[in-house]
């Protein structure tokens, strides 16, 4: 393996971010305090923030009081959110969500793009033209994109080593991102960067709590994200093509041919026939349609729900036997579904393991479609100032 030596300039970035996450993360707020956290020499310290006051990133916000030794009161030091912008931006073969993020993750823009099972070039297409619609907004310098697709992602290069949803199979992501928009580019799974937007801005948290999470995100394709220690590991991946198991342990239909978006939109198509009375509507149909006709007994809605929670039930019940988590959480449209898709979720699992062994885990919906976008620009932002 090929190890690359540590540069004058590595060790240069190495010392700034150390600078920078010491006064975004409240450690520091002083150059002489910068100097005591981070064991570099004051000089060091004052050349270095000279650059990040210079760049933008700090600024000085008045003085502090003076020490017990007396002597010049320090000047403070702030971090600036808006020195940069990050773009964040997660396809599904269903739609191309993309954010426009300040470095503190405050949302300036949002854009939604209709992709309608676009794949291949029309899919990168349509993803470049959403990103080229928060380009034009950006009030500060562009720092990077963070890009979420479902399938097998070689993070390191940001390669898409395979994704069916969007017809890309070896793809080199990032090259192309960062070459059309002259910024860095990183690339990994969508649920592994939902797992990530829920655990951002708690860098203190105590890992004890809520240590394992598994997040089970379905939009489009259907995807398992998993968080270990809070986020000391994390990774995801795409499961649509295994196989849902119903209650006998058969099964012939995929997670993805139940759950994704246009399984359950055919699914309404075919209840409708059934049930000619549904409330369940023939065109605009949304989640919460389906939550409402089964909280008032619809026939169909009642089925659906449970046919549902029935094939995530197979999903679940390999988390909680192989991974131990804590928390098991639903992302994408389907946590509209909310608490009685949970009720049923946990009775289909309870069939299959025990209810002692449901009971130890909580479940929870994660509110917001773009979640995987939200945590895109996460990673963007962590990736180039080490910022979470």
């Amino acid at each position: 393996m090929d190890i690359r030596k540590a540069t004058r300039q590595d060790l240069k970035r190495h010392n700034r971010l150390s600078l920078l996450r010491s006064v975004y993360y409240g450690i520091a707020d002083n150059r002489a305090a910068l100097s005591v956290v981070t064991g570099l020499t004051k000089p060091t310290v004052s050349e270095l923030t000279a650059e990040l006051i210079e760049e933008g990133y700090l600024a000085e916000v008045g003085t502090g009081g003076s020490t017990e030794a007396g002597g010049k009161p320090p000047r403070l030091l702030s971090f600036i959110p808006d020195a940069r912008q990050v773009i964040g931006i997660s396809v599904d073969g269903v739609q191309a969500r993309a954010m426009l993020v300040n470095l503190a993750g405050e949302v300036a823009v949002e854009h939604h793009t209709a992709l309608d099972g676009m794949t291949g070039t029309h899919a990168l297409d349509r993803l470049i033209e959403s990103i080229n619609a928060l380009v034009a907004q950006l009030d500060a310098p562009l720092l990077g994109l963070g890009v979420g697709v479902p399938g097998l992602i070689e993070r390191e290069h940001g390669r898409v080593r395979r994704s069916s949803v969007m017809g890309w199979y070896d793809v080199p992501l990032a090259h192309l991102l960062k070459e059309r928009f002259e910024c860095a580019c990183v690339v990994s799974n969508n649920t592994e960067l939902a797992a990530l937007a829920q655990v951002a801005g708690n860098a203190n948290r105590d890992h004890t709590e809520d240590s394992n999470r598994v997040t089970l995100l379905i939009n489009g394709a259907v995807e398992v994200g998993v968080t270990v220690r809070g986020a000391e590991y994390h990774h995801g991946g795409d499961i649509g093509q295994v196989r849902a198991l119903s209650r006998s342990g058969s099964g012939t239909a995929t997670l993805a041919e139940v759950l994704g978006w246009p399984a359950i939109v055919r699914r309404v198509a075919q209840l409708r026939a059934q049930y000619p009375s549904t409330r369940l509507p023939a065109d605009g149909l949304k989640m919460l349609h389906i939550r409402y006709a089964a909280a008032l007994g619809d026939p169909a809605g009642v089925l659906l729900l449970d046919e549902l929670a029935e094939a995530l039930a197979s999903a679940v019940v390999w988390s909680i036997a192989l991974l131990n988590p804590s928390t098991i959480v639903l992302a994408g449209k389907i946590a509209d579904l909310g608490e009685p898709l949970l009720d049923r979720l946990r009775y289909h699992a309870a069939q299959r393991l025990s209810v002692e062994d449901v009971a130890l885990v909580r479940f929870a919906c994660a509110q917001g479609a773009s979640l995987s976008a939200r945590g895109a620009s996460v990673l963007a932002a962590y990736t180039e100032l080490g910022i979470l």
